[in-house]
């Protein structure tokens, strides 16, 4: 309990796999069947060098690249777990922010669509489609839009 007090997503697994994990304390690729169950659609981590975590992957294959590499060396679990979750976010909203601003310089929306993973494509079309009704609504050319939507 009091490692699931220290990082509440431990609460998402059962004893046993927490004990699993808790055991593999001097090899944290071992962490990687259980990361589904820590964090939603991931799928696995990359472990690079000294066992350092530079990217996730969905279970459908997409990486996102972490902003910063996740240190696993020298730390309990729930430590560098909490360290993955933070830069987790920070990776997302790199992402998100890359996509969204190269949305409006794609060549096509089917290029921009296959260029970025899932849930960018689906928050940066929520972004741009709200902006550009916005836009249309401001202006009074809300039929022109509803065309171009057709």
């Amino acid at each position: 309990e009091t490692k699931r007090g220290l990082f509440a997503r431990f609460y998402f697994l059962s004893n046993d796999e927490l004990l699993e994990i808790l055991s593999q304390t001097k090899d944290p690729t071992r962490v990687q069947p259980f990361l589904k169950k820590v964090f939603e659609n991931v799928h696995r981590v990359l472990f690079k060098g000294d066992n350092i975590i530079s990217s996730m992957y969905s279970a459908e294959n997409e990486e996102i690249q972490l902003t910063e590499g996740v240190t696993t060396r020298d730390k309990n679990v729930e430590a560098w777990m909490g360290e993955l979750e933070r830069s987790m976010f920070r990776g997302v909203r790199a992402v998100m922010e890359i996509g969204i601003k190269s949305y409006s310089q794609a060549v096509d929306r089917e290029t921009w669509i296959q260029e970025n993973p899932g849930q960018v494509v689906l928050n940066g079309s929520q972004k741009h489609w709200t902006a550009e009704v916005e836009t249309a609504i401001n202006s009074k050319e809300l039929g022109n839009l509803f065309q171009l939507l057709s």
